[in-house]
């Protein structure tokens, strides 16, 4: 496929999502649609984890990131942390948007040996969400894969992802607010090449070749705390387990561990906003 050039500020910018949507640090209530809140606001997010090193790997590693960070809530267009939607589209019941994810990259793994590392993953695509069941929400989301090395962009497949996700409340006395939410994941022939794919010419003793075929993936169980310090500084705390267990390709020698725990926490400083705010 092409592989375009891209610039390394923009590339930068792009594992913001590893934030976990934390960038809504106002005074008002955690709620990312609540009245009150400013048109736009902007500045940075920090966090960092034990993550690892790809679906199955047996291996993780300390990460971190800095990155900037924007919110716009137009009459129309509104980028936040649900993502990028159309209000044309959004109902009581009903809302479609574009939602993103990304990965670190992986250069070390023991089971990738003499194999080629994995660069940055990242994906965008549509969002379905039902909004008719309280505080329980169904995202049905299809994304796009694409990796990344800073030099060229490759395209690595599809995913679908169905999403439960429960929230609660903020907290009395507090605007703490906790998210649980389950999630397996189905991903085409490319995108599992990518990780469990070993062609003959990389096989060892150790590592046998394997050909990788679409299909599950896993699935997700994650519990995300976030909260508020100020109007500008909020926080959050996650910690996402995944099950590989009847995975499509359990089989490949590079699926390691069929329980991966991935931990991570993090800032989001917005000291930057308009003086005009959204409309309802």
């Amino acid at each position: 496929m092409p592989r375009p050039q891209l610039s390394r500020r923009l590339l930068a910018a792009l594992p913001f999502v590893l934030a976990g949507g934390a960038a809504t640090a106002q005074s008002s209530p955690l709620d990312a649609d609540s009245p009150g809140r400013p048109t736009w606001e902007a500045g940075f997010a920090a966090g960092g984890g034990r993550v690892a090193d790809y679906p199955g790997a047996d291996e993780s590693h300390t990460r971190g990131i800095v990155v900037p960070v924007a919110v716009y809530r137009g009459p129309i267009l509104r980028i936040d942390q649900g993502g990028i939607r159309g209000r044309l589209v959004d109902s009581a019941e009903w809302e479609f948007n574009l939602s993103a994810t990304a990965a670190f990259n992986s250069r070390d793994t023991t089971a990738r040996q003499g194999m080629p590392g994995l660069d940055y993953l990242f994906g965008v695509g549509p969002q379905l969400i039902y909004k008719g069941l309280g505080a329980t929400t169904l995202h049905l989301k299809a994304r796009a894969l694409m990796s990344t090395d800073f030099r060229r962009i490759d395209g690595r497949g599809l995913s679908f992802d169905p999403e439960v996700r429960w929230r609660t409340r903020p907290f009395a006395g507090s605007q703490s607010q906790l998210t649980v939410s389950l999630q397996p994941t189905w991903a085409s022939r490319e995108l599992q090449r990518y990780f469990y794919q070993v062609d003959a010419s990389q096989a060892t003793p150790q590592r046998p070749a394997h050909a990788a075929r679409a299909g599950y993936l896993g699935t997700e169980l994650a519990l995300t705390l976030r909260g508020r310090r100020s109007a500008s500084l909020s926080w959050f705390i996650t910690a996402r387990g995944m099950s590989l267990h009847g995975a499509a390709n359990a089989s490949s020698p590079l699926l390691r561990d069929k329980s991966n725990l991935n931990v991570g926490a993090g800032l989001v400083w917005m000291p930057w906003r308009s003086s005009t705010l959204a409309p309802d």
